[in-house]
């Protein structure tokens, strides 16, 4: 929602200094939480090297299971158990490496963190795209 709300208020034909400071806060608290989009953002090579790390943790998970000694002893809801443990903590490793590979790198987001500059310097920024022209 903070980012809906910055453009919300970038739009604003007059601005005040509170008005810049809650775009300023709006676009930080987007980049605090940009981690949610972490899933929707990701190349399509993050989502295979995901995929295939997904497949190397299950596998070292099941392998260990099989190994431990005590594994044939639990009982059925104890196997279930520690198996759902697993899942959590392979989901886990991967919602972790998805984060560390989201990239919001480019052009029309970089300028967001200059539209209060300019606001300060020119005004309010009607009529401005940041389209490219044909």
């Amino acid at each position: 929602m903070n980012f809906v709300y910055f453009h919300l208020m970038a739009q604003y034909w007059y601005h005040t200094e509170a008005t810049i400071e809650y775009m300023e806060n709006y676009l930080e608290e987007f980049h605090r939480h940009m981690d949610a989009f972490s899933r929707v953002r990701s190349s399509k090579s993050t989502k295979n090297v995901s995929e295939a790390l997904r497949k190397q943790l299950t596998s070292d998970r099941q392998e260990e299971r099989e190994s431990d000694l005590a594994w044939n002893d639990l009982s059925a809801a104890a196997m279930h158990c520690r198996m759902d443990a697993d899942i959590m903590q392979i989901e886990s490793e991967i919602a972790q490496h998805l984060v560390n590979k989201l990239d919001f790198n480019f052009v029309k987001m970089h300028l967001l963190n200059h539209v209060s500059d300019h606001i300060r310097q020119l005004g309010n920024l009607s009529n401005v795209s940041s389209e490219l022209p044909e």
